[in-house]
């Protein structure tokens, strides 16, 4: 069973989708309810005045959570450096991938972009346990001049995703995350390799700004392993 960490805007009313709740249904799910505290605001104080609230909210989501099968846990935060405490928490909570909640009514395709050579093994593993036993397709491309289509579905194959669920694709042209944007909106959910230079570039960078926003259903960034 994966563990998954969720950072959740508790206090802007970010809620999380049916299709969402689906996926992560069987999973080990670790809730980061977190306040970004503006510049200048203790974050104590930040707790003090918003914290009973924040709280509330975050025990709403596990409650939903659980109630749909998963095993979860919260953590609530109030720091002015929301990107390093979430690398840091997932580190600490040793999560399998960092989701970017977006909205799905129901995931029934999920793309899986290979780009910036991540752990190719990992990634096959969490899709395996993302879409076991569920009628979920699963299309992917390779963006890596050291990785090949058929590289990624044997991958995927071998750790036990059915061959009939496969689809390997043709990259899109352009950077990754233009090509990855270009074709994310077609796609109930997207899985990606965690790659270089770091998770928290690519969750709170160029991938919040582009791939989530472009895909609106979940993003999962699956975390390299040394």
């Amino acid at each position: 069973m994966s563990k998954i960490l969720l950072p959740l805007r508790v206090l802007e009313d970010e809620s999380l989708s049916p299709g969402l709740i689906g996926l992560l249904a069987p999973a080990d799910v670790v809730v980061l309810g977190y306040y970004r505290v503006p510049d200048q605001t203790p974050p104590g104080a930040a707790r003090e005045q918003f914290g009973d609230r924040a709280q509330s909210r975050l025990d709403d989501v596990a409650a939903a959570l659980r109630d749909a099968g998963a095993t979860v846990e919260t953590r609530m935060v109030f720091t002015g450096e929301v990107e390093q405490t979430i690398a840091r928490t997932a580190a600490e909570a040793d999560a399998d991938a960092v989701v970017h909640p977006g909205s799905a009514m129901q995931v029934e395709d999920v793309l899986v972009p290979l780009v910036g050579r991540p752990d190719l093994a990992a990634v096959a593993e969490f899709v395996a346990s993302l879409v076991a036993e569920r009628d979920i397709d699963v299309t992917t491309f390779a963006l890596d001049d050291d990785l090949t289509a058929a590289d990624v579905t044997a991958a995927l194959a071998d750790a036990g995703v059915d061959a009939d669920q496969l689809t390997a694709a043709d990259g899109p042209g352009g950077g990754p995350v233009d090509a990855i944007a270009s074709v994310a909106a077609e796609y109930d959910a997207i899985v990606m390799g965690e790659p270089e230079p770091s998770l928290t570039e690519w969750v709170f960078g160029e991938l919040e700004d582009r791939v989530a926003t472009e895909s609106l259903g979940p993003v999962f960034v699956v975390r390299a392993r040394e």
